[in-house]
């Protein structure tokens, strides 16, 4: 039994660990294409524009993530098929969050419906919520001295091997070409057969944040980090990839790489975490501990009528009091 241990990496540098040294990011400013648009080679099925077709704009993160900025020539047409059938995992993974971020996708705002009360966003930073019924078994607590929310209720259902492909996924897009290559397990996992002999799997988690930020993210941001070769990170992973938008934050490390190959002989793996996924308790007004939110990305089978409580903070105006009456 490998034993795993959780480092929460707070300060100034703490974006960049000091771990880790080389950096790929992702920060929204101009339209960005990966890749080679003249001699087209998908990296994860290897056909080129012989063997396949590049009609689809490739998304490297996500649409729903509010992504309009990011896209690859890399990912042939039907490989970007099958991804788009693991991100609906990865959107009903987050569920109602999506709504509450208040970012707009393909198809306009997520909206999320529940027994007794339907949210739609109406813009950036406001939400719309539709026939509260209180009675309901889904529950919205409105904490309005403290403005906030406290949200305890049924998420959609996904398959969470699905969910870890996907964020896998957006890893493996922001890796320059001669970087990639060390990454062919990885690229085999990813294309075959979801399988549950990775279920004692380490790697097979994301550590995750819902709200807290200083500030929410009106559209993705990005960084894959790999880690400096050093004797102090011997049992560190050598990549990690952080991604937020809206008011979620997700952390994961990337498994089956070469370089990482002696982890499976070590009796502690460190995994390293950054500030945007590590929850400050507070106790008399001041931070008395650290907490990490990790779920298990390992199952194959599908979640269904899973429960999330969760506390969010909002700010009520005129007509959110009149959509309550």
């Amino acid at each position: 039994m490998i034993k795993v241990t959780m480092i929460p990496c707070i300060g100034k540098d703490s974006l960049f660990f000091k771990v880790y040294g080389g950096s790929y990011a992702l920060i929204p400013k101009t339209k960005m294409f990966l890749g080679n648009k003249e001699n087209r080679e998908c990296r994860f099925c290897g056909k080129n524009e012989k063997e396949t077709t590049f009609k689809m704009k490739a998304h490297i993160m996500p649409e729903f993530m509010g992504n309009k900025k990011y896209f690859s020539y890399f990912e042939c047409d039907t490989c970007n098929q099958y991804f788009g059938k693991l991100e609906d995992s990865l959107f009903n993974f987050a569920g109602i969050f999506n709504t509450l971020s208040t970012i707009k996708g393909k198809k306009g705002f997520p909206k999320f419906k529940t027994k007794g009360s339907d949210f739609q966003a109406k813009e950036f930073g406001t939400i719309i919520q539709k026939n509260h019924d209180p009675e309901n078994e889904d529950s919205f607590v409105y904490d309005e001295e403290n403005e906030r929310m406290n949200i305890d209720v049924t998420m959609p259902s996904y398959i969470p091997h699905d969910v870890y492909k996907s964020l896998v996924k957006i890893a493996l897009c922001m890796l320059p070409d001669d970087e990639f290559l060390q990454h062919k397990n990885t690229v085999d996992w990813l294309m075959s057969k979801n399988s549950p002999q990775h279920e004692n799997n380490p790697f097979f988690n994301v550590f995750r944040k819902i709200g807290g930020n200083p500030k929410m993210f009106p559209e993705p941001m990005a960084f894959l980090l790999r880690k400096n070769i050093n004797k102090n990170t011997h049992r560190f992973p050598t990549y990690t990839l952080l991604l937020s938008y809206g008011i979620i934050s997700y952390q994961i490390f990337i498994p089956f790489i070469d370089s990482d190959n002696h982890l499976v002989n070590e009796k502690e793996i460190i995994f390293p975490l950054e500030e945007h996924v590590v929850n400050h308790i507070y106790a008399d007004g001041k931070p008395s501990e650290l907490s990490v939110d990790k779920v298990s990305l390992a199952s194959v089978e599908k979640k269904r009528n899973e429960r999330h409580k969760a506390s969010v903070g909002f700010k009520i105006t005129k007509d959110f009091r009149e959509n309550k009456k």
